[in-house]
């Protein structure tokens, strides 16, 4: 495997991240170019948007977030799967679930160390349904290890941001934000109001209600926060890690904040000014 070559295309902080990386682009690559499979699952989540979305990846994405196109029994699309990746990636374990199975591949690293590498295929059985129009972005590896290509079925972009806010608001992962933020300054010609309705969609299908109020809330408490951060420096390039101090932090909420989270519906939160105050923020409550 050529990781030298590939870190100047993923040049990440460590060499297994870089390892790992092209391992992923293979193998989604790989599982894609199935016609079975392209019919049947969606490329989503993190390492979505950074492969195939962004102009460049922002920071590494260790997992593969698939969802599927249709219900039925998941047990032949796993098999197939395996097919494809334990050749060259070793036997996956299987954890069961009724709406997320995942295979875990683990396989040795080229760095020598004893800790092997991880790779989780996790399959959304659940959401099958889909509010934008979807789409497929071209997806290319040129390593001397491995050369292909395909064409990856994934979402719009206002559809893979919807998610993710989503993810935001129901969890404490610094990587949500940034990725967010990165997204509002980098993707041409992006519908903000259209990820708002498309994020209602999903939080209906849960039977879930978010007023504005509630999600400003939420993403306050992220500030009090102290190991918000904590997951994205690892993740990022050195030099872009050495930039992530809290005035970065404070820029990216201020972006998701008055980009996405202000366009929900409903009043602000009773206590957002204090908020804005408290933590020094170059905000203006809306509307």
């Amino acid at each position: 495997m050529n990781i030298i070559a590939w870190g100047n295309i993923a040049p990440w902080a460590e060499q297994r991240q870089i390892e790992q990386d092209l391992i992923i682009s293979r193998a989604v690559i790989e599982l894609f170019a199935d016609d079975i499979l392209k019919e049947e699952l969606r490329f989503r989540g993190g390492t979505a948007l950074h492969k195939l979305h962004f102009p460049a990846p922002l920071r590494y994405s260790e997992d593969i977030d698939l969802v599927r196109t249709t219900h039925g029994p998941i047990k032949p699309i796993l098999s197939r799967i395996r097919g494809i990746l334990e050749p060259w990636m070793g036997d996956a374990a299987f954890e069961r679930s009724r709406v997320a199975p995942k295979l875990i591949f683990r396989a040795q690293a080229e760095d020598g160390t004893a800790v092997p590498l991880r790779l989780k295929v996790e399959i959304s059985t659940r959401e099958t349904e889909v509010y934008d129009k979807p789409c497929s972005i071209r997806h290319a590896v040129e390593n001397p290890w491995f050369t292909g290509a395909a064409d990856i079925p994934t979402y719009s972009q206002e559809e893979m941001l919807a998610t993710k806010l989503r993810a935001l608001l129901q969890r404490d992962k610094g990587r949500d934000l940034f990725d967010l933020s990165h997204a509002l300054a980098v993707l041409d010609g992006l519908d903000a109001g259209r990820v708002i309705e498309i994020l209602q969609h999903y939080l209906a299908a849960e039977e879930l209600n978010l007023s504005r109020a509630q999600a400003e809330e939420r993403m306050f408490s992220k500030l009090n926060n102290p190991g918000f951060l904590a997951d994205i420096r690892p993740l990022l390039k050195p030099t872009e890690a050495d930039r992530v101090t809290d005035e970065t932090m404070k820029a990216a909420f201020t972006s998701v904040f008055t980009g996405l989270v202000e366009q929900l519906p409903g009043n602000p939160w009773a206590r957002t000014n204090e908020m804005i105050e408290r933590f020094d923020l170059d905000l203006k409550v809306a509307g």
